[in-house]
């Protein structure tokens, strides 16, 4: 049972080792994870964009069309287009048409900011899980060290006991 010591010490130290290299892994993977989801998020910001232009343009083509069939209207009740009160009405439907389509980019653009605000959050957060990782494996290592002293002291006390004294050789010339 003189061995049981000595075992438990390197138990000790292989699990602590153990332990750093997984809280390792563990740090890089979560900084993975976070990388793909801020890449996704970033695809996705993209995405919004060209989804509030193509909104966008289809609010001006329908503004186009709505001034056009107005102006069609006017024309067949036998106004004309320089009344002022069908110049109020046109101005009024370039003014919305206008609206609507910056009202739909601006839709896209505050979405897209969300979401590279989104991914650079998840960014941040995979570093700092990493960080962490290594904080923990890095405090496993420590405690390795620390055991195989403790088991190196053990040793040390256990066997420098039982050690023969050292053999001096007086034939040799000093």
């Amino acid at each position: 049972m003189a061995w049981l010591p000595i075992a438990a010490a390197a138990v000790s130290i292989a699990g602590n080792l153990s332990s750093a290299a997984a809280s390792r892994q563990q740090g890089r993977m979560a900084q993975q994870e976070a990388e793909y989801e801020a890449e996704q998020d970033r695809l996705n910001a993209n995405t919004a964009l060209a989804s509030s232009q193509l909104a966008a343009q289809e609010e001006r083509r329908q503004g186009e069309l709505v001034q056009s069939r107005a102006i069609a209207l006017m024309a067949a009740s036998g106004g004309g287009v320089t009344d002022p009160g069908n110049v109020t009405l046109l101005a009024r439907n370039a003014g919305e048409t206008a609206y609507r389509s910056a009202v739909a980019l601006y839709k896209g653009e505050d979405e897209a900011r969300t979401l590279r605000a989104r991914a650079g959050a998840a960014v941040y957060s995979g570093q700092s899980a990493k960080d962490s990782a290594n904080a923990r494996a890095r405090a496993s290592n420590v405690r390795a060290f620390g055991d195989l002293l403790q088991g190196g002291s053990s040793l040390n006390t256990r066997f420098a006991e039982q050690a023969p004294a050292p053999v001096v050789n007086r034939d040799l010339p000093r």
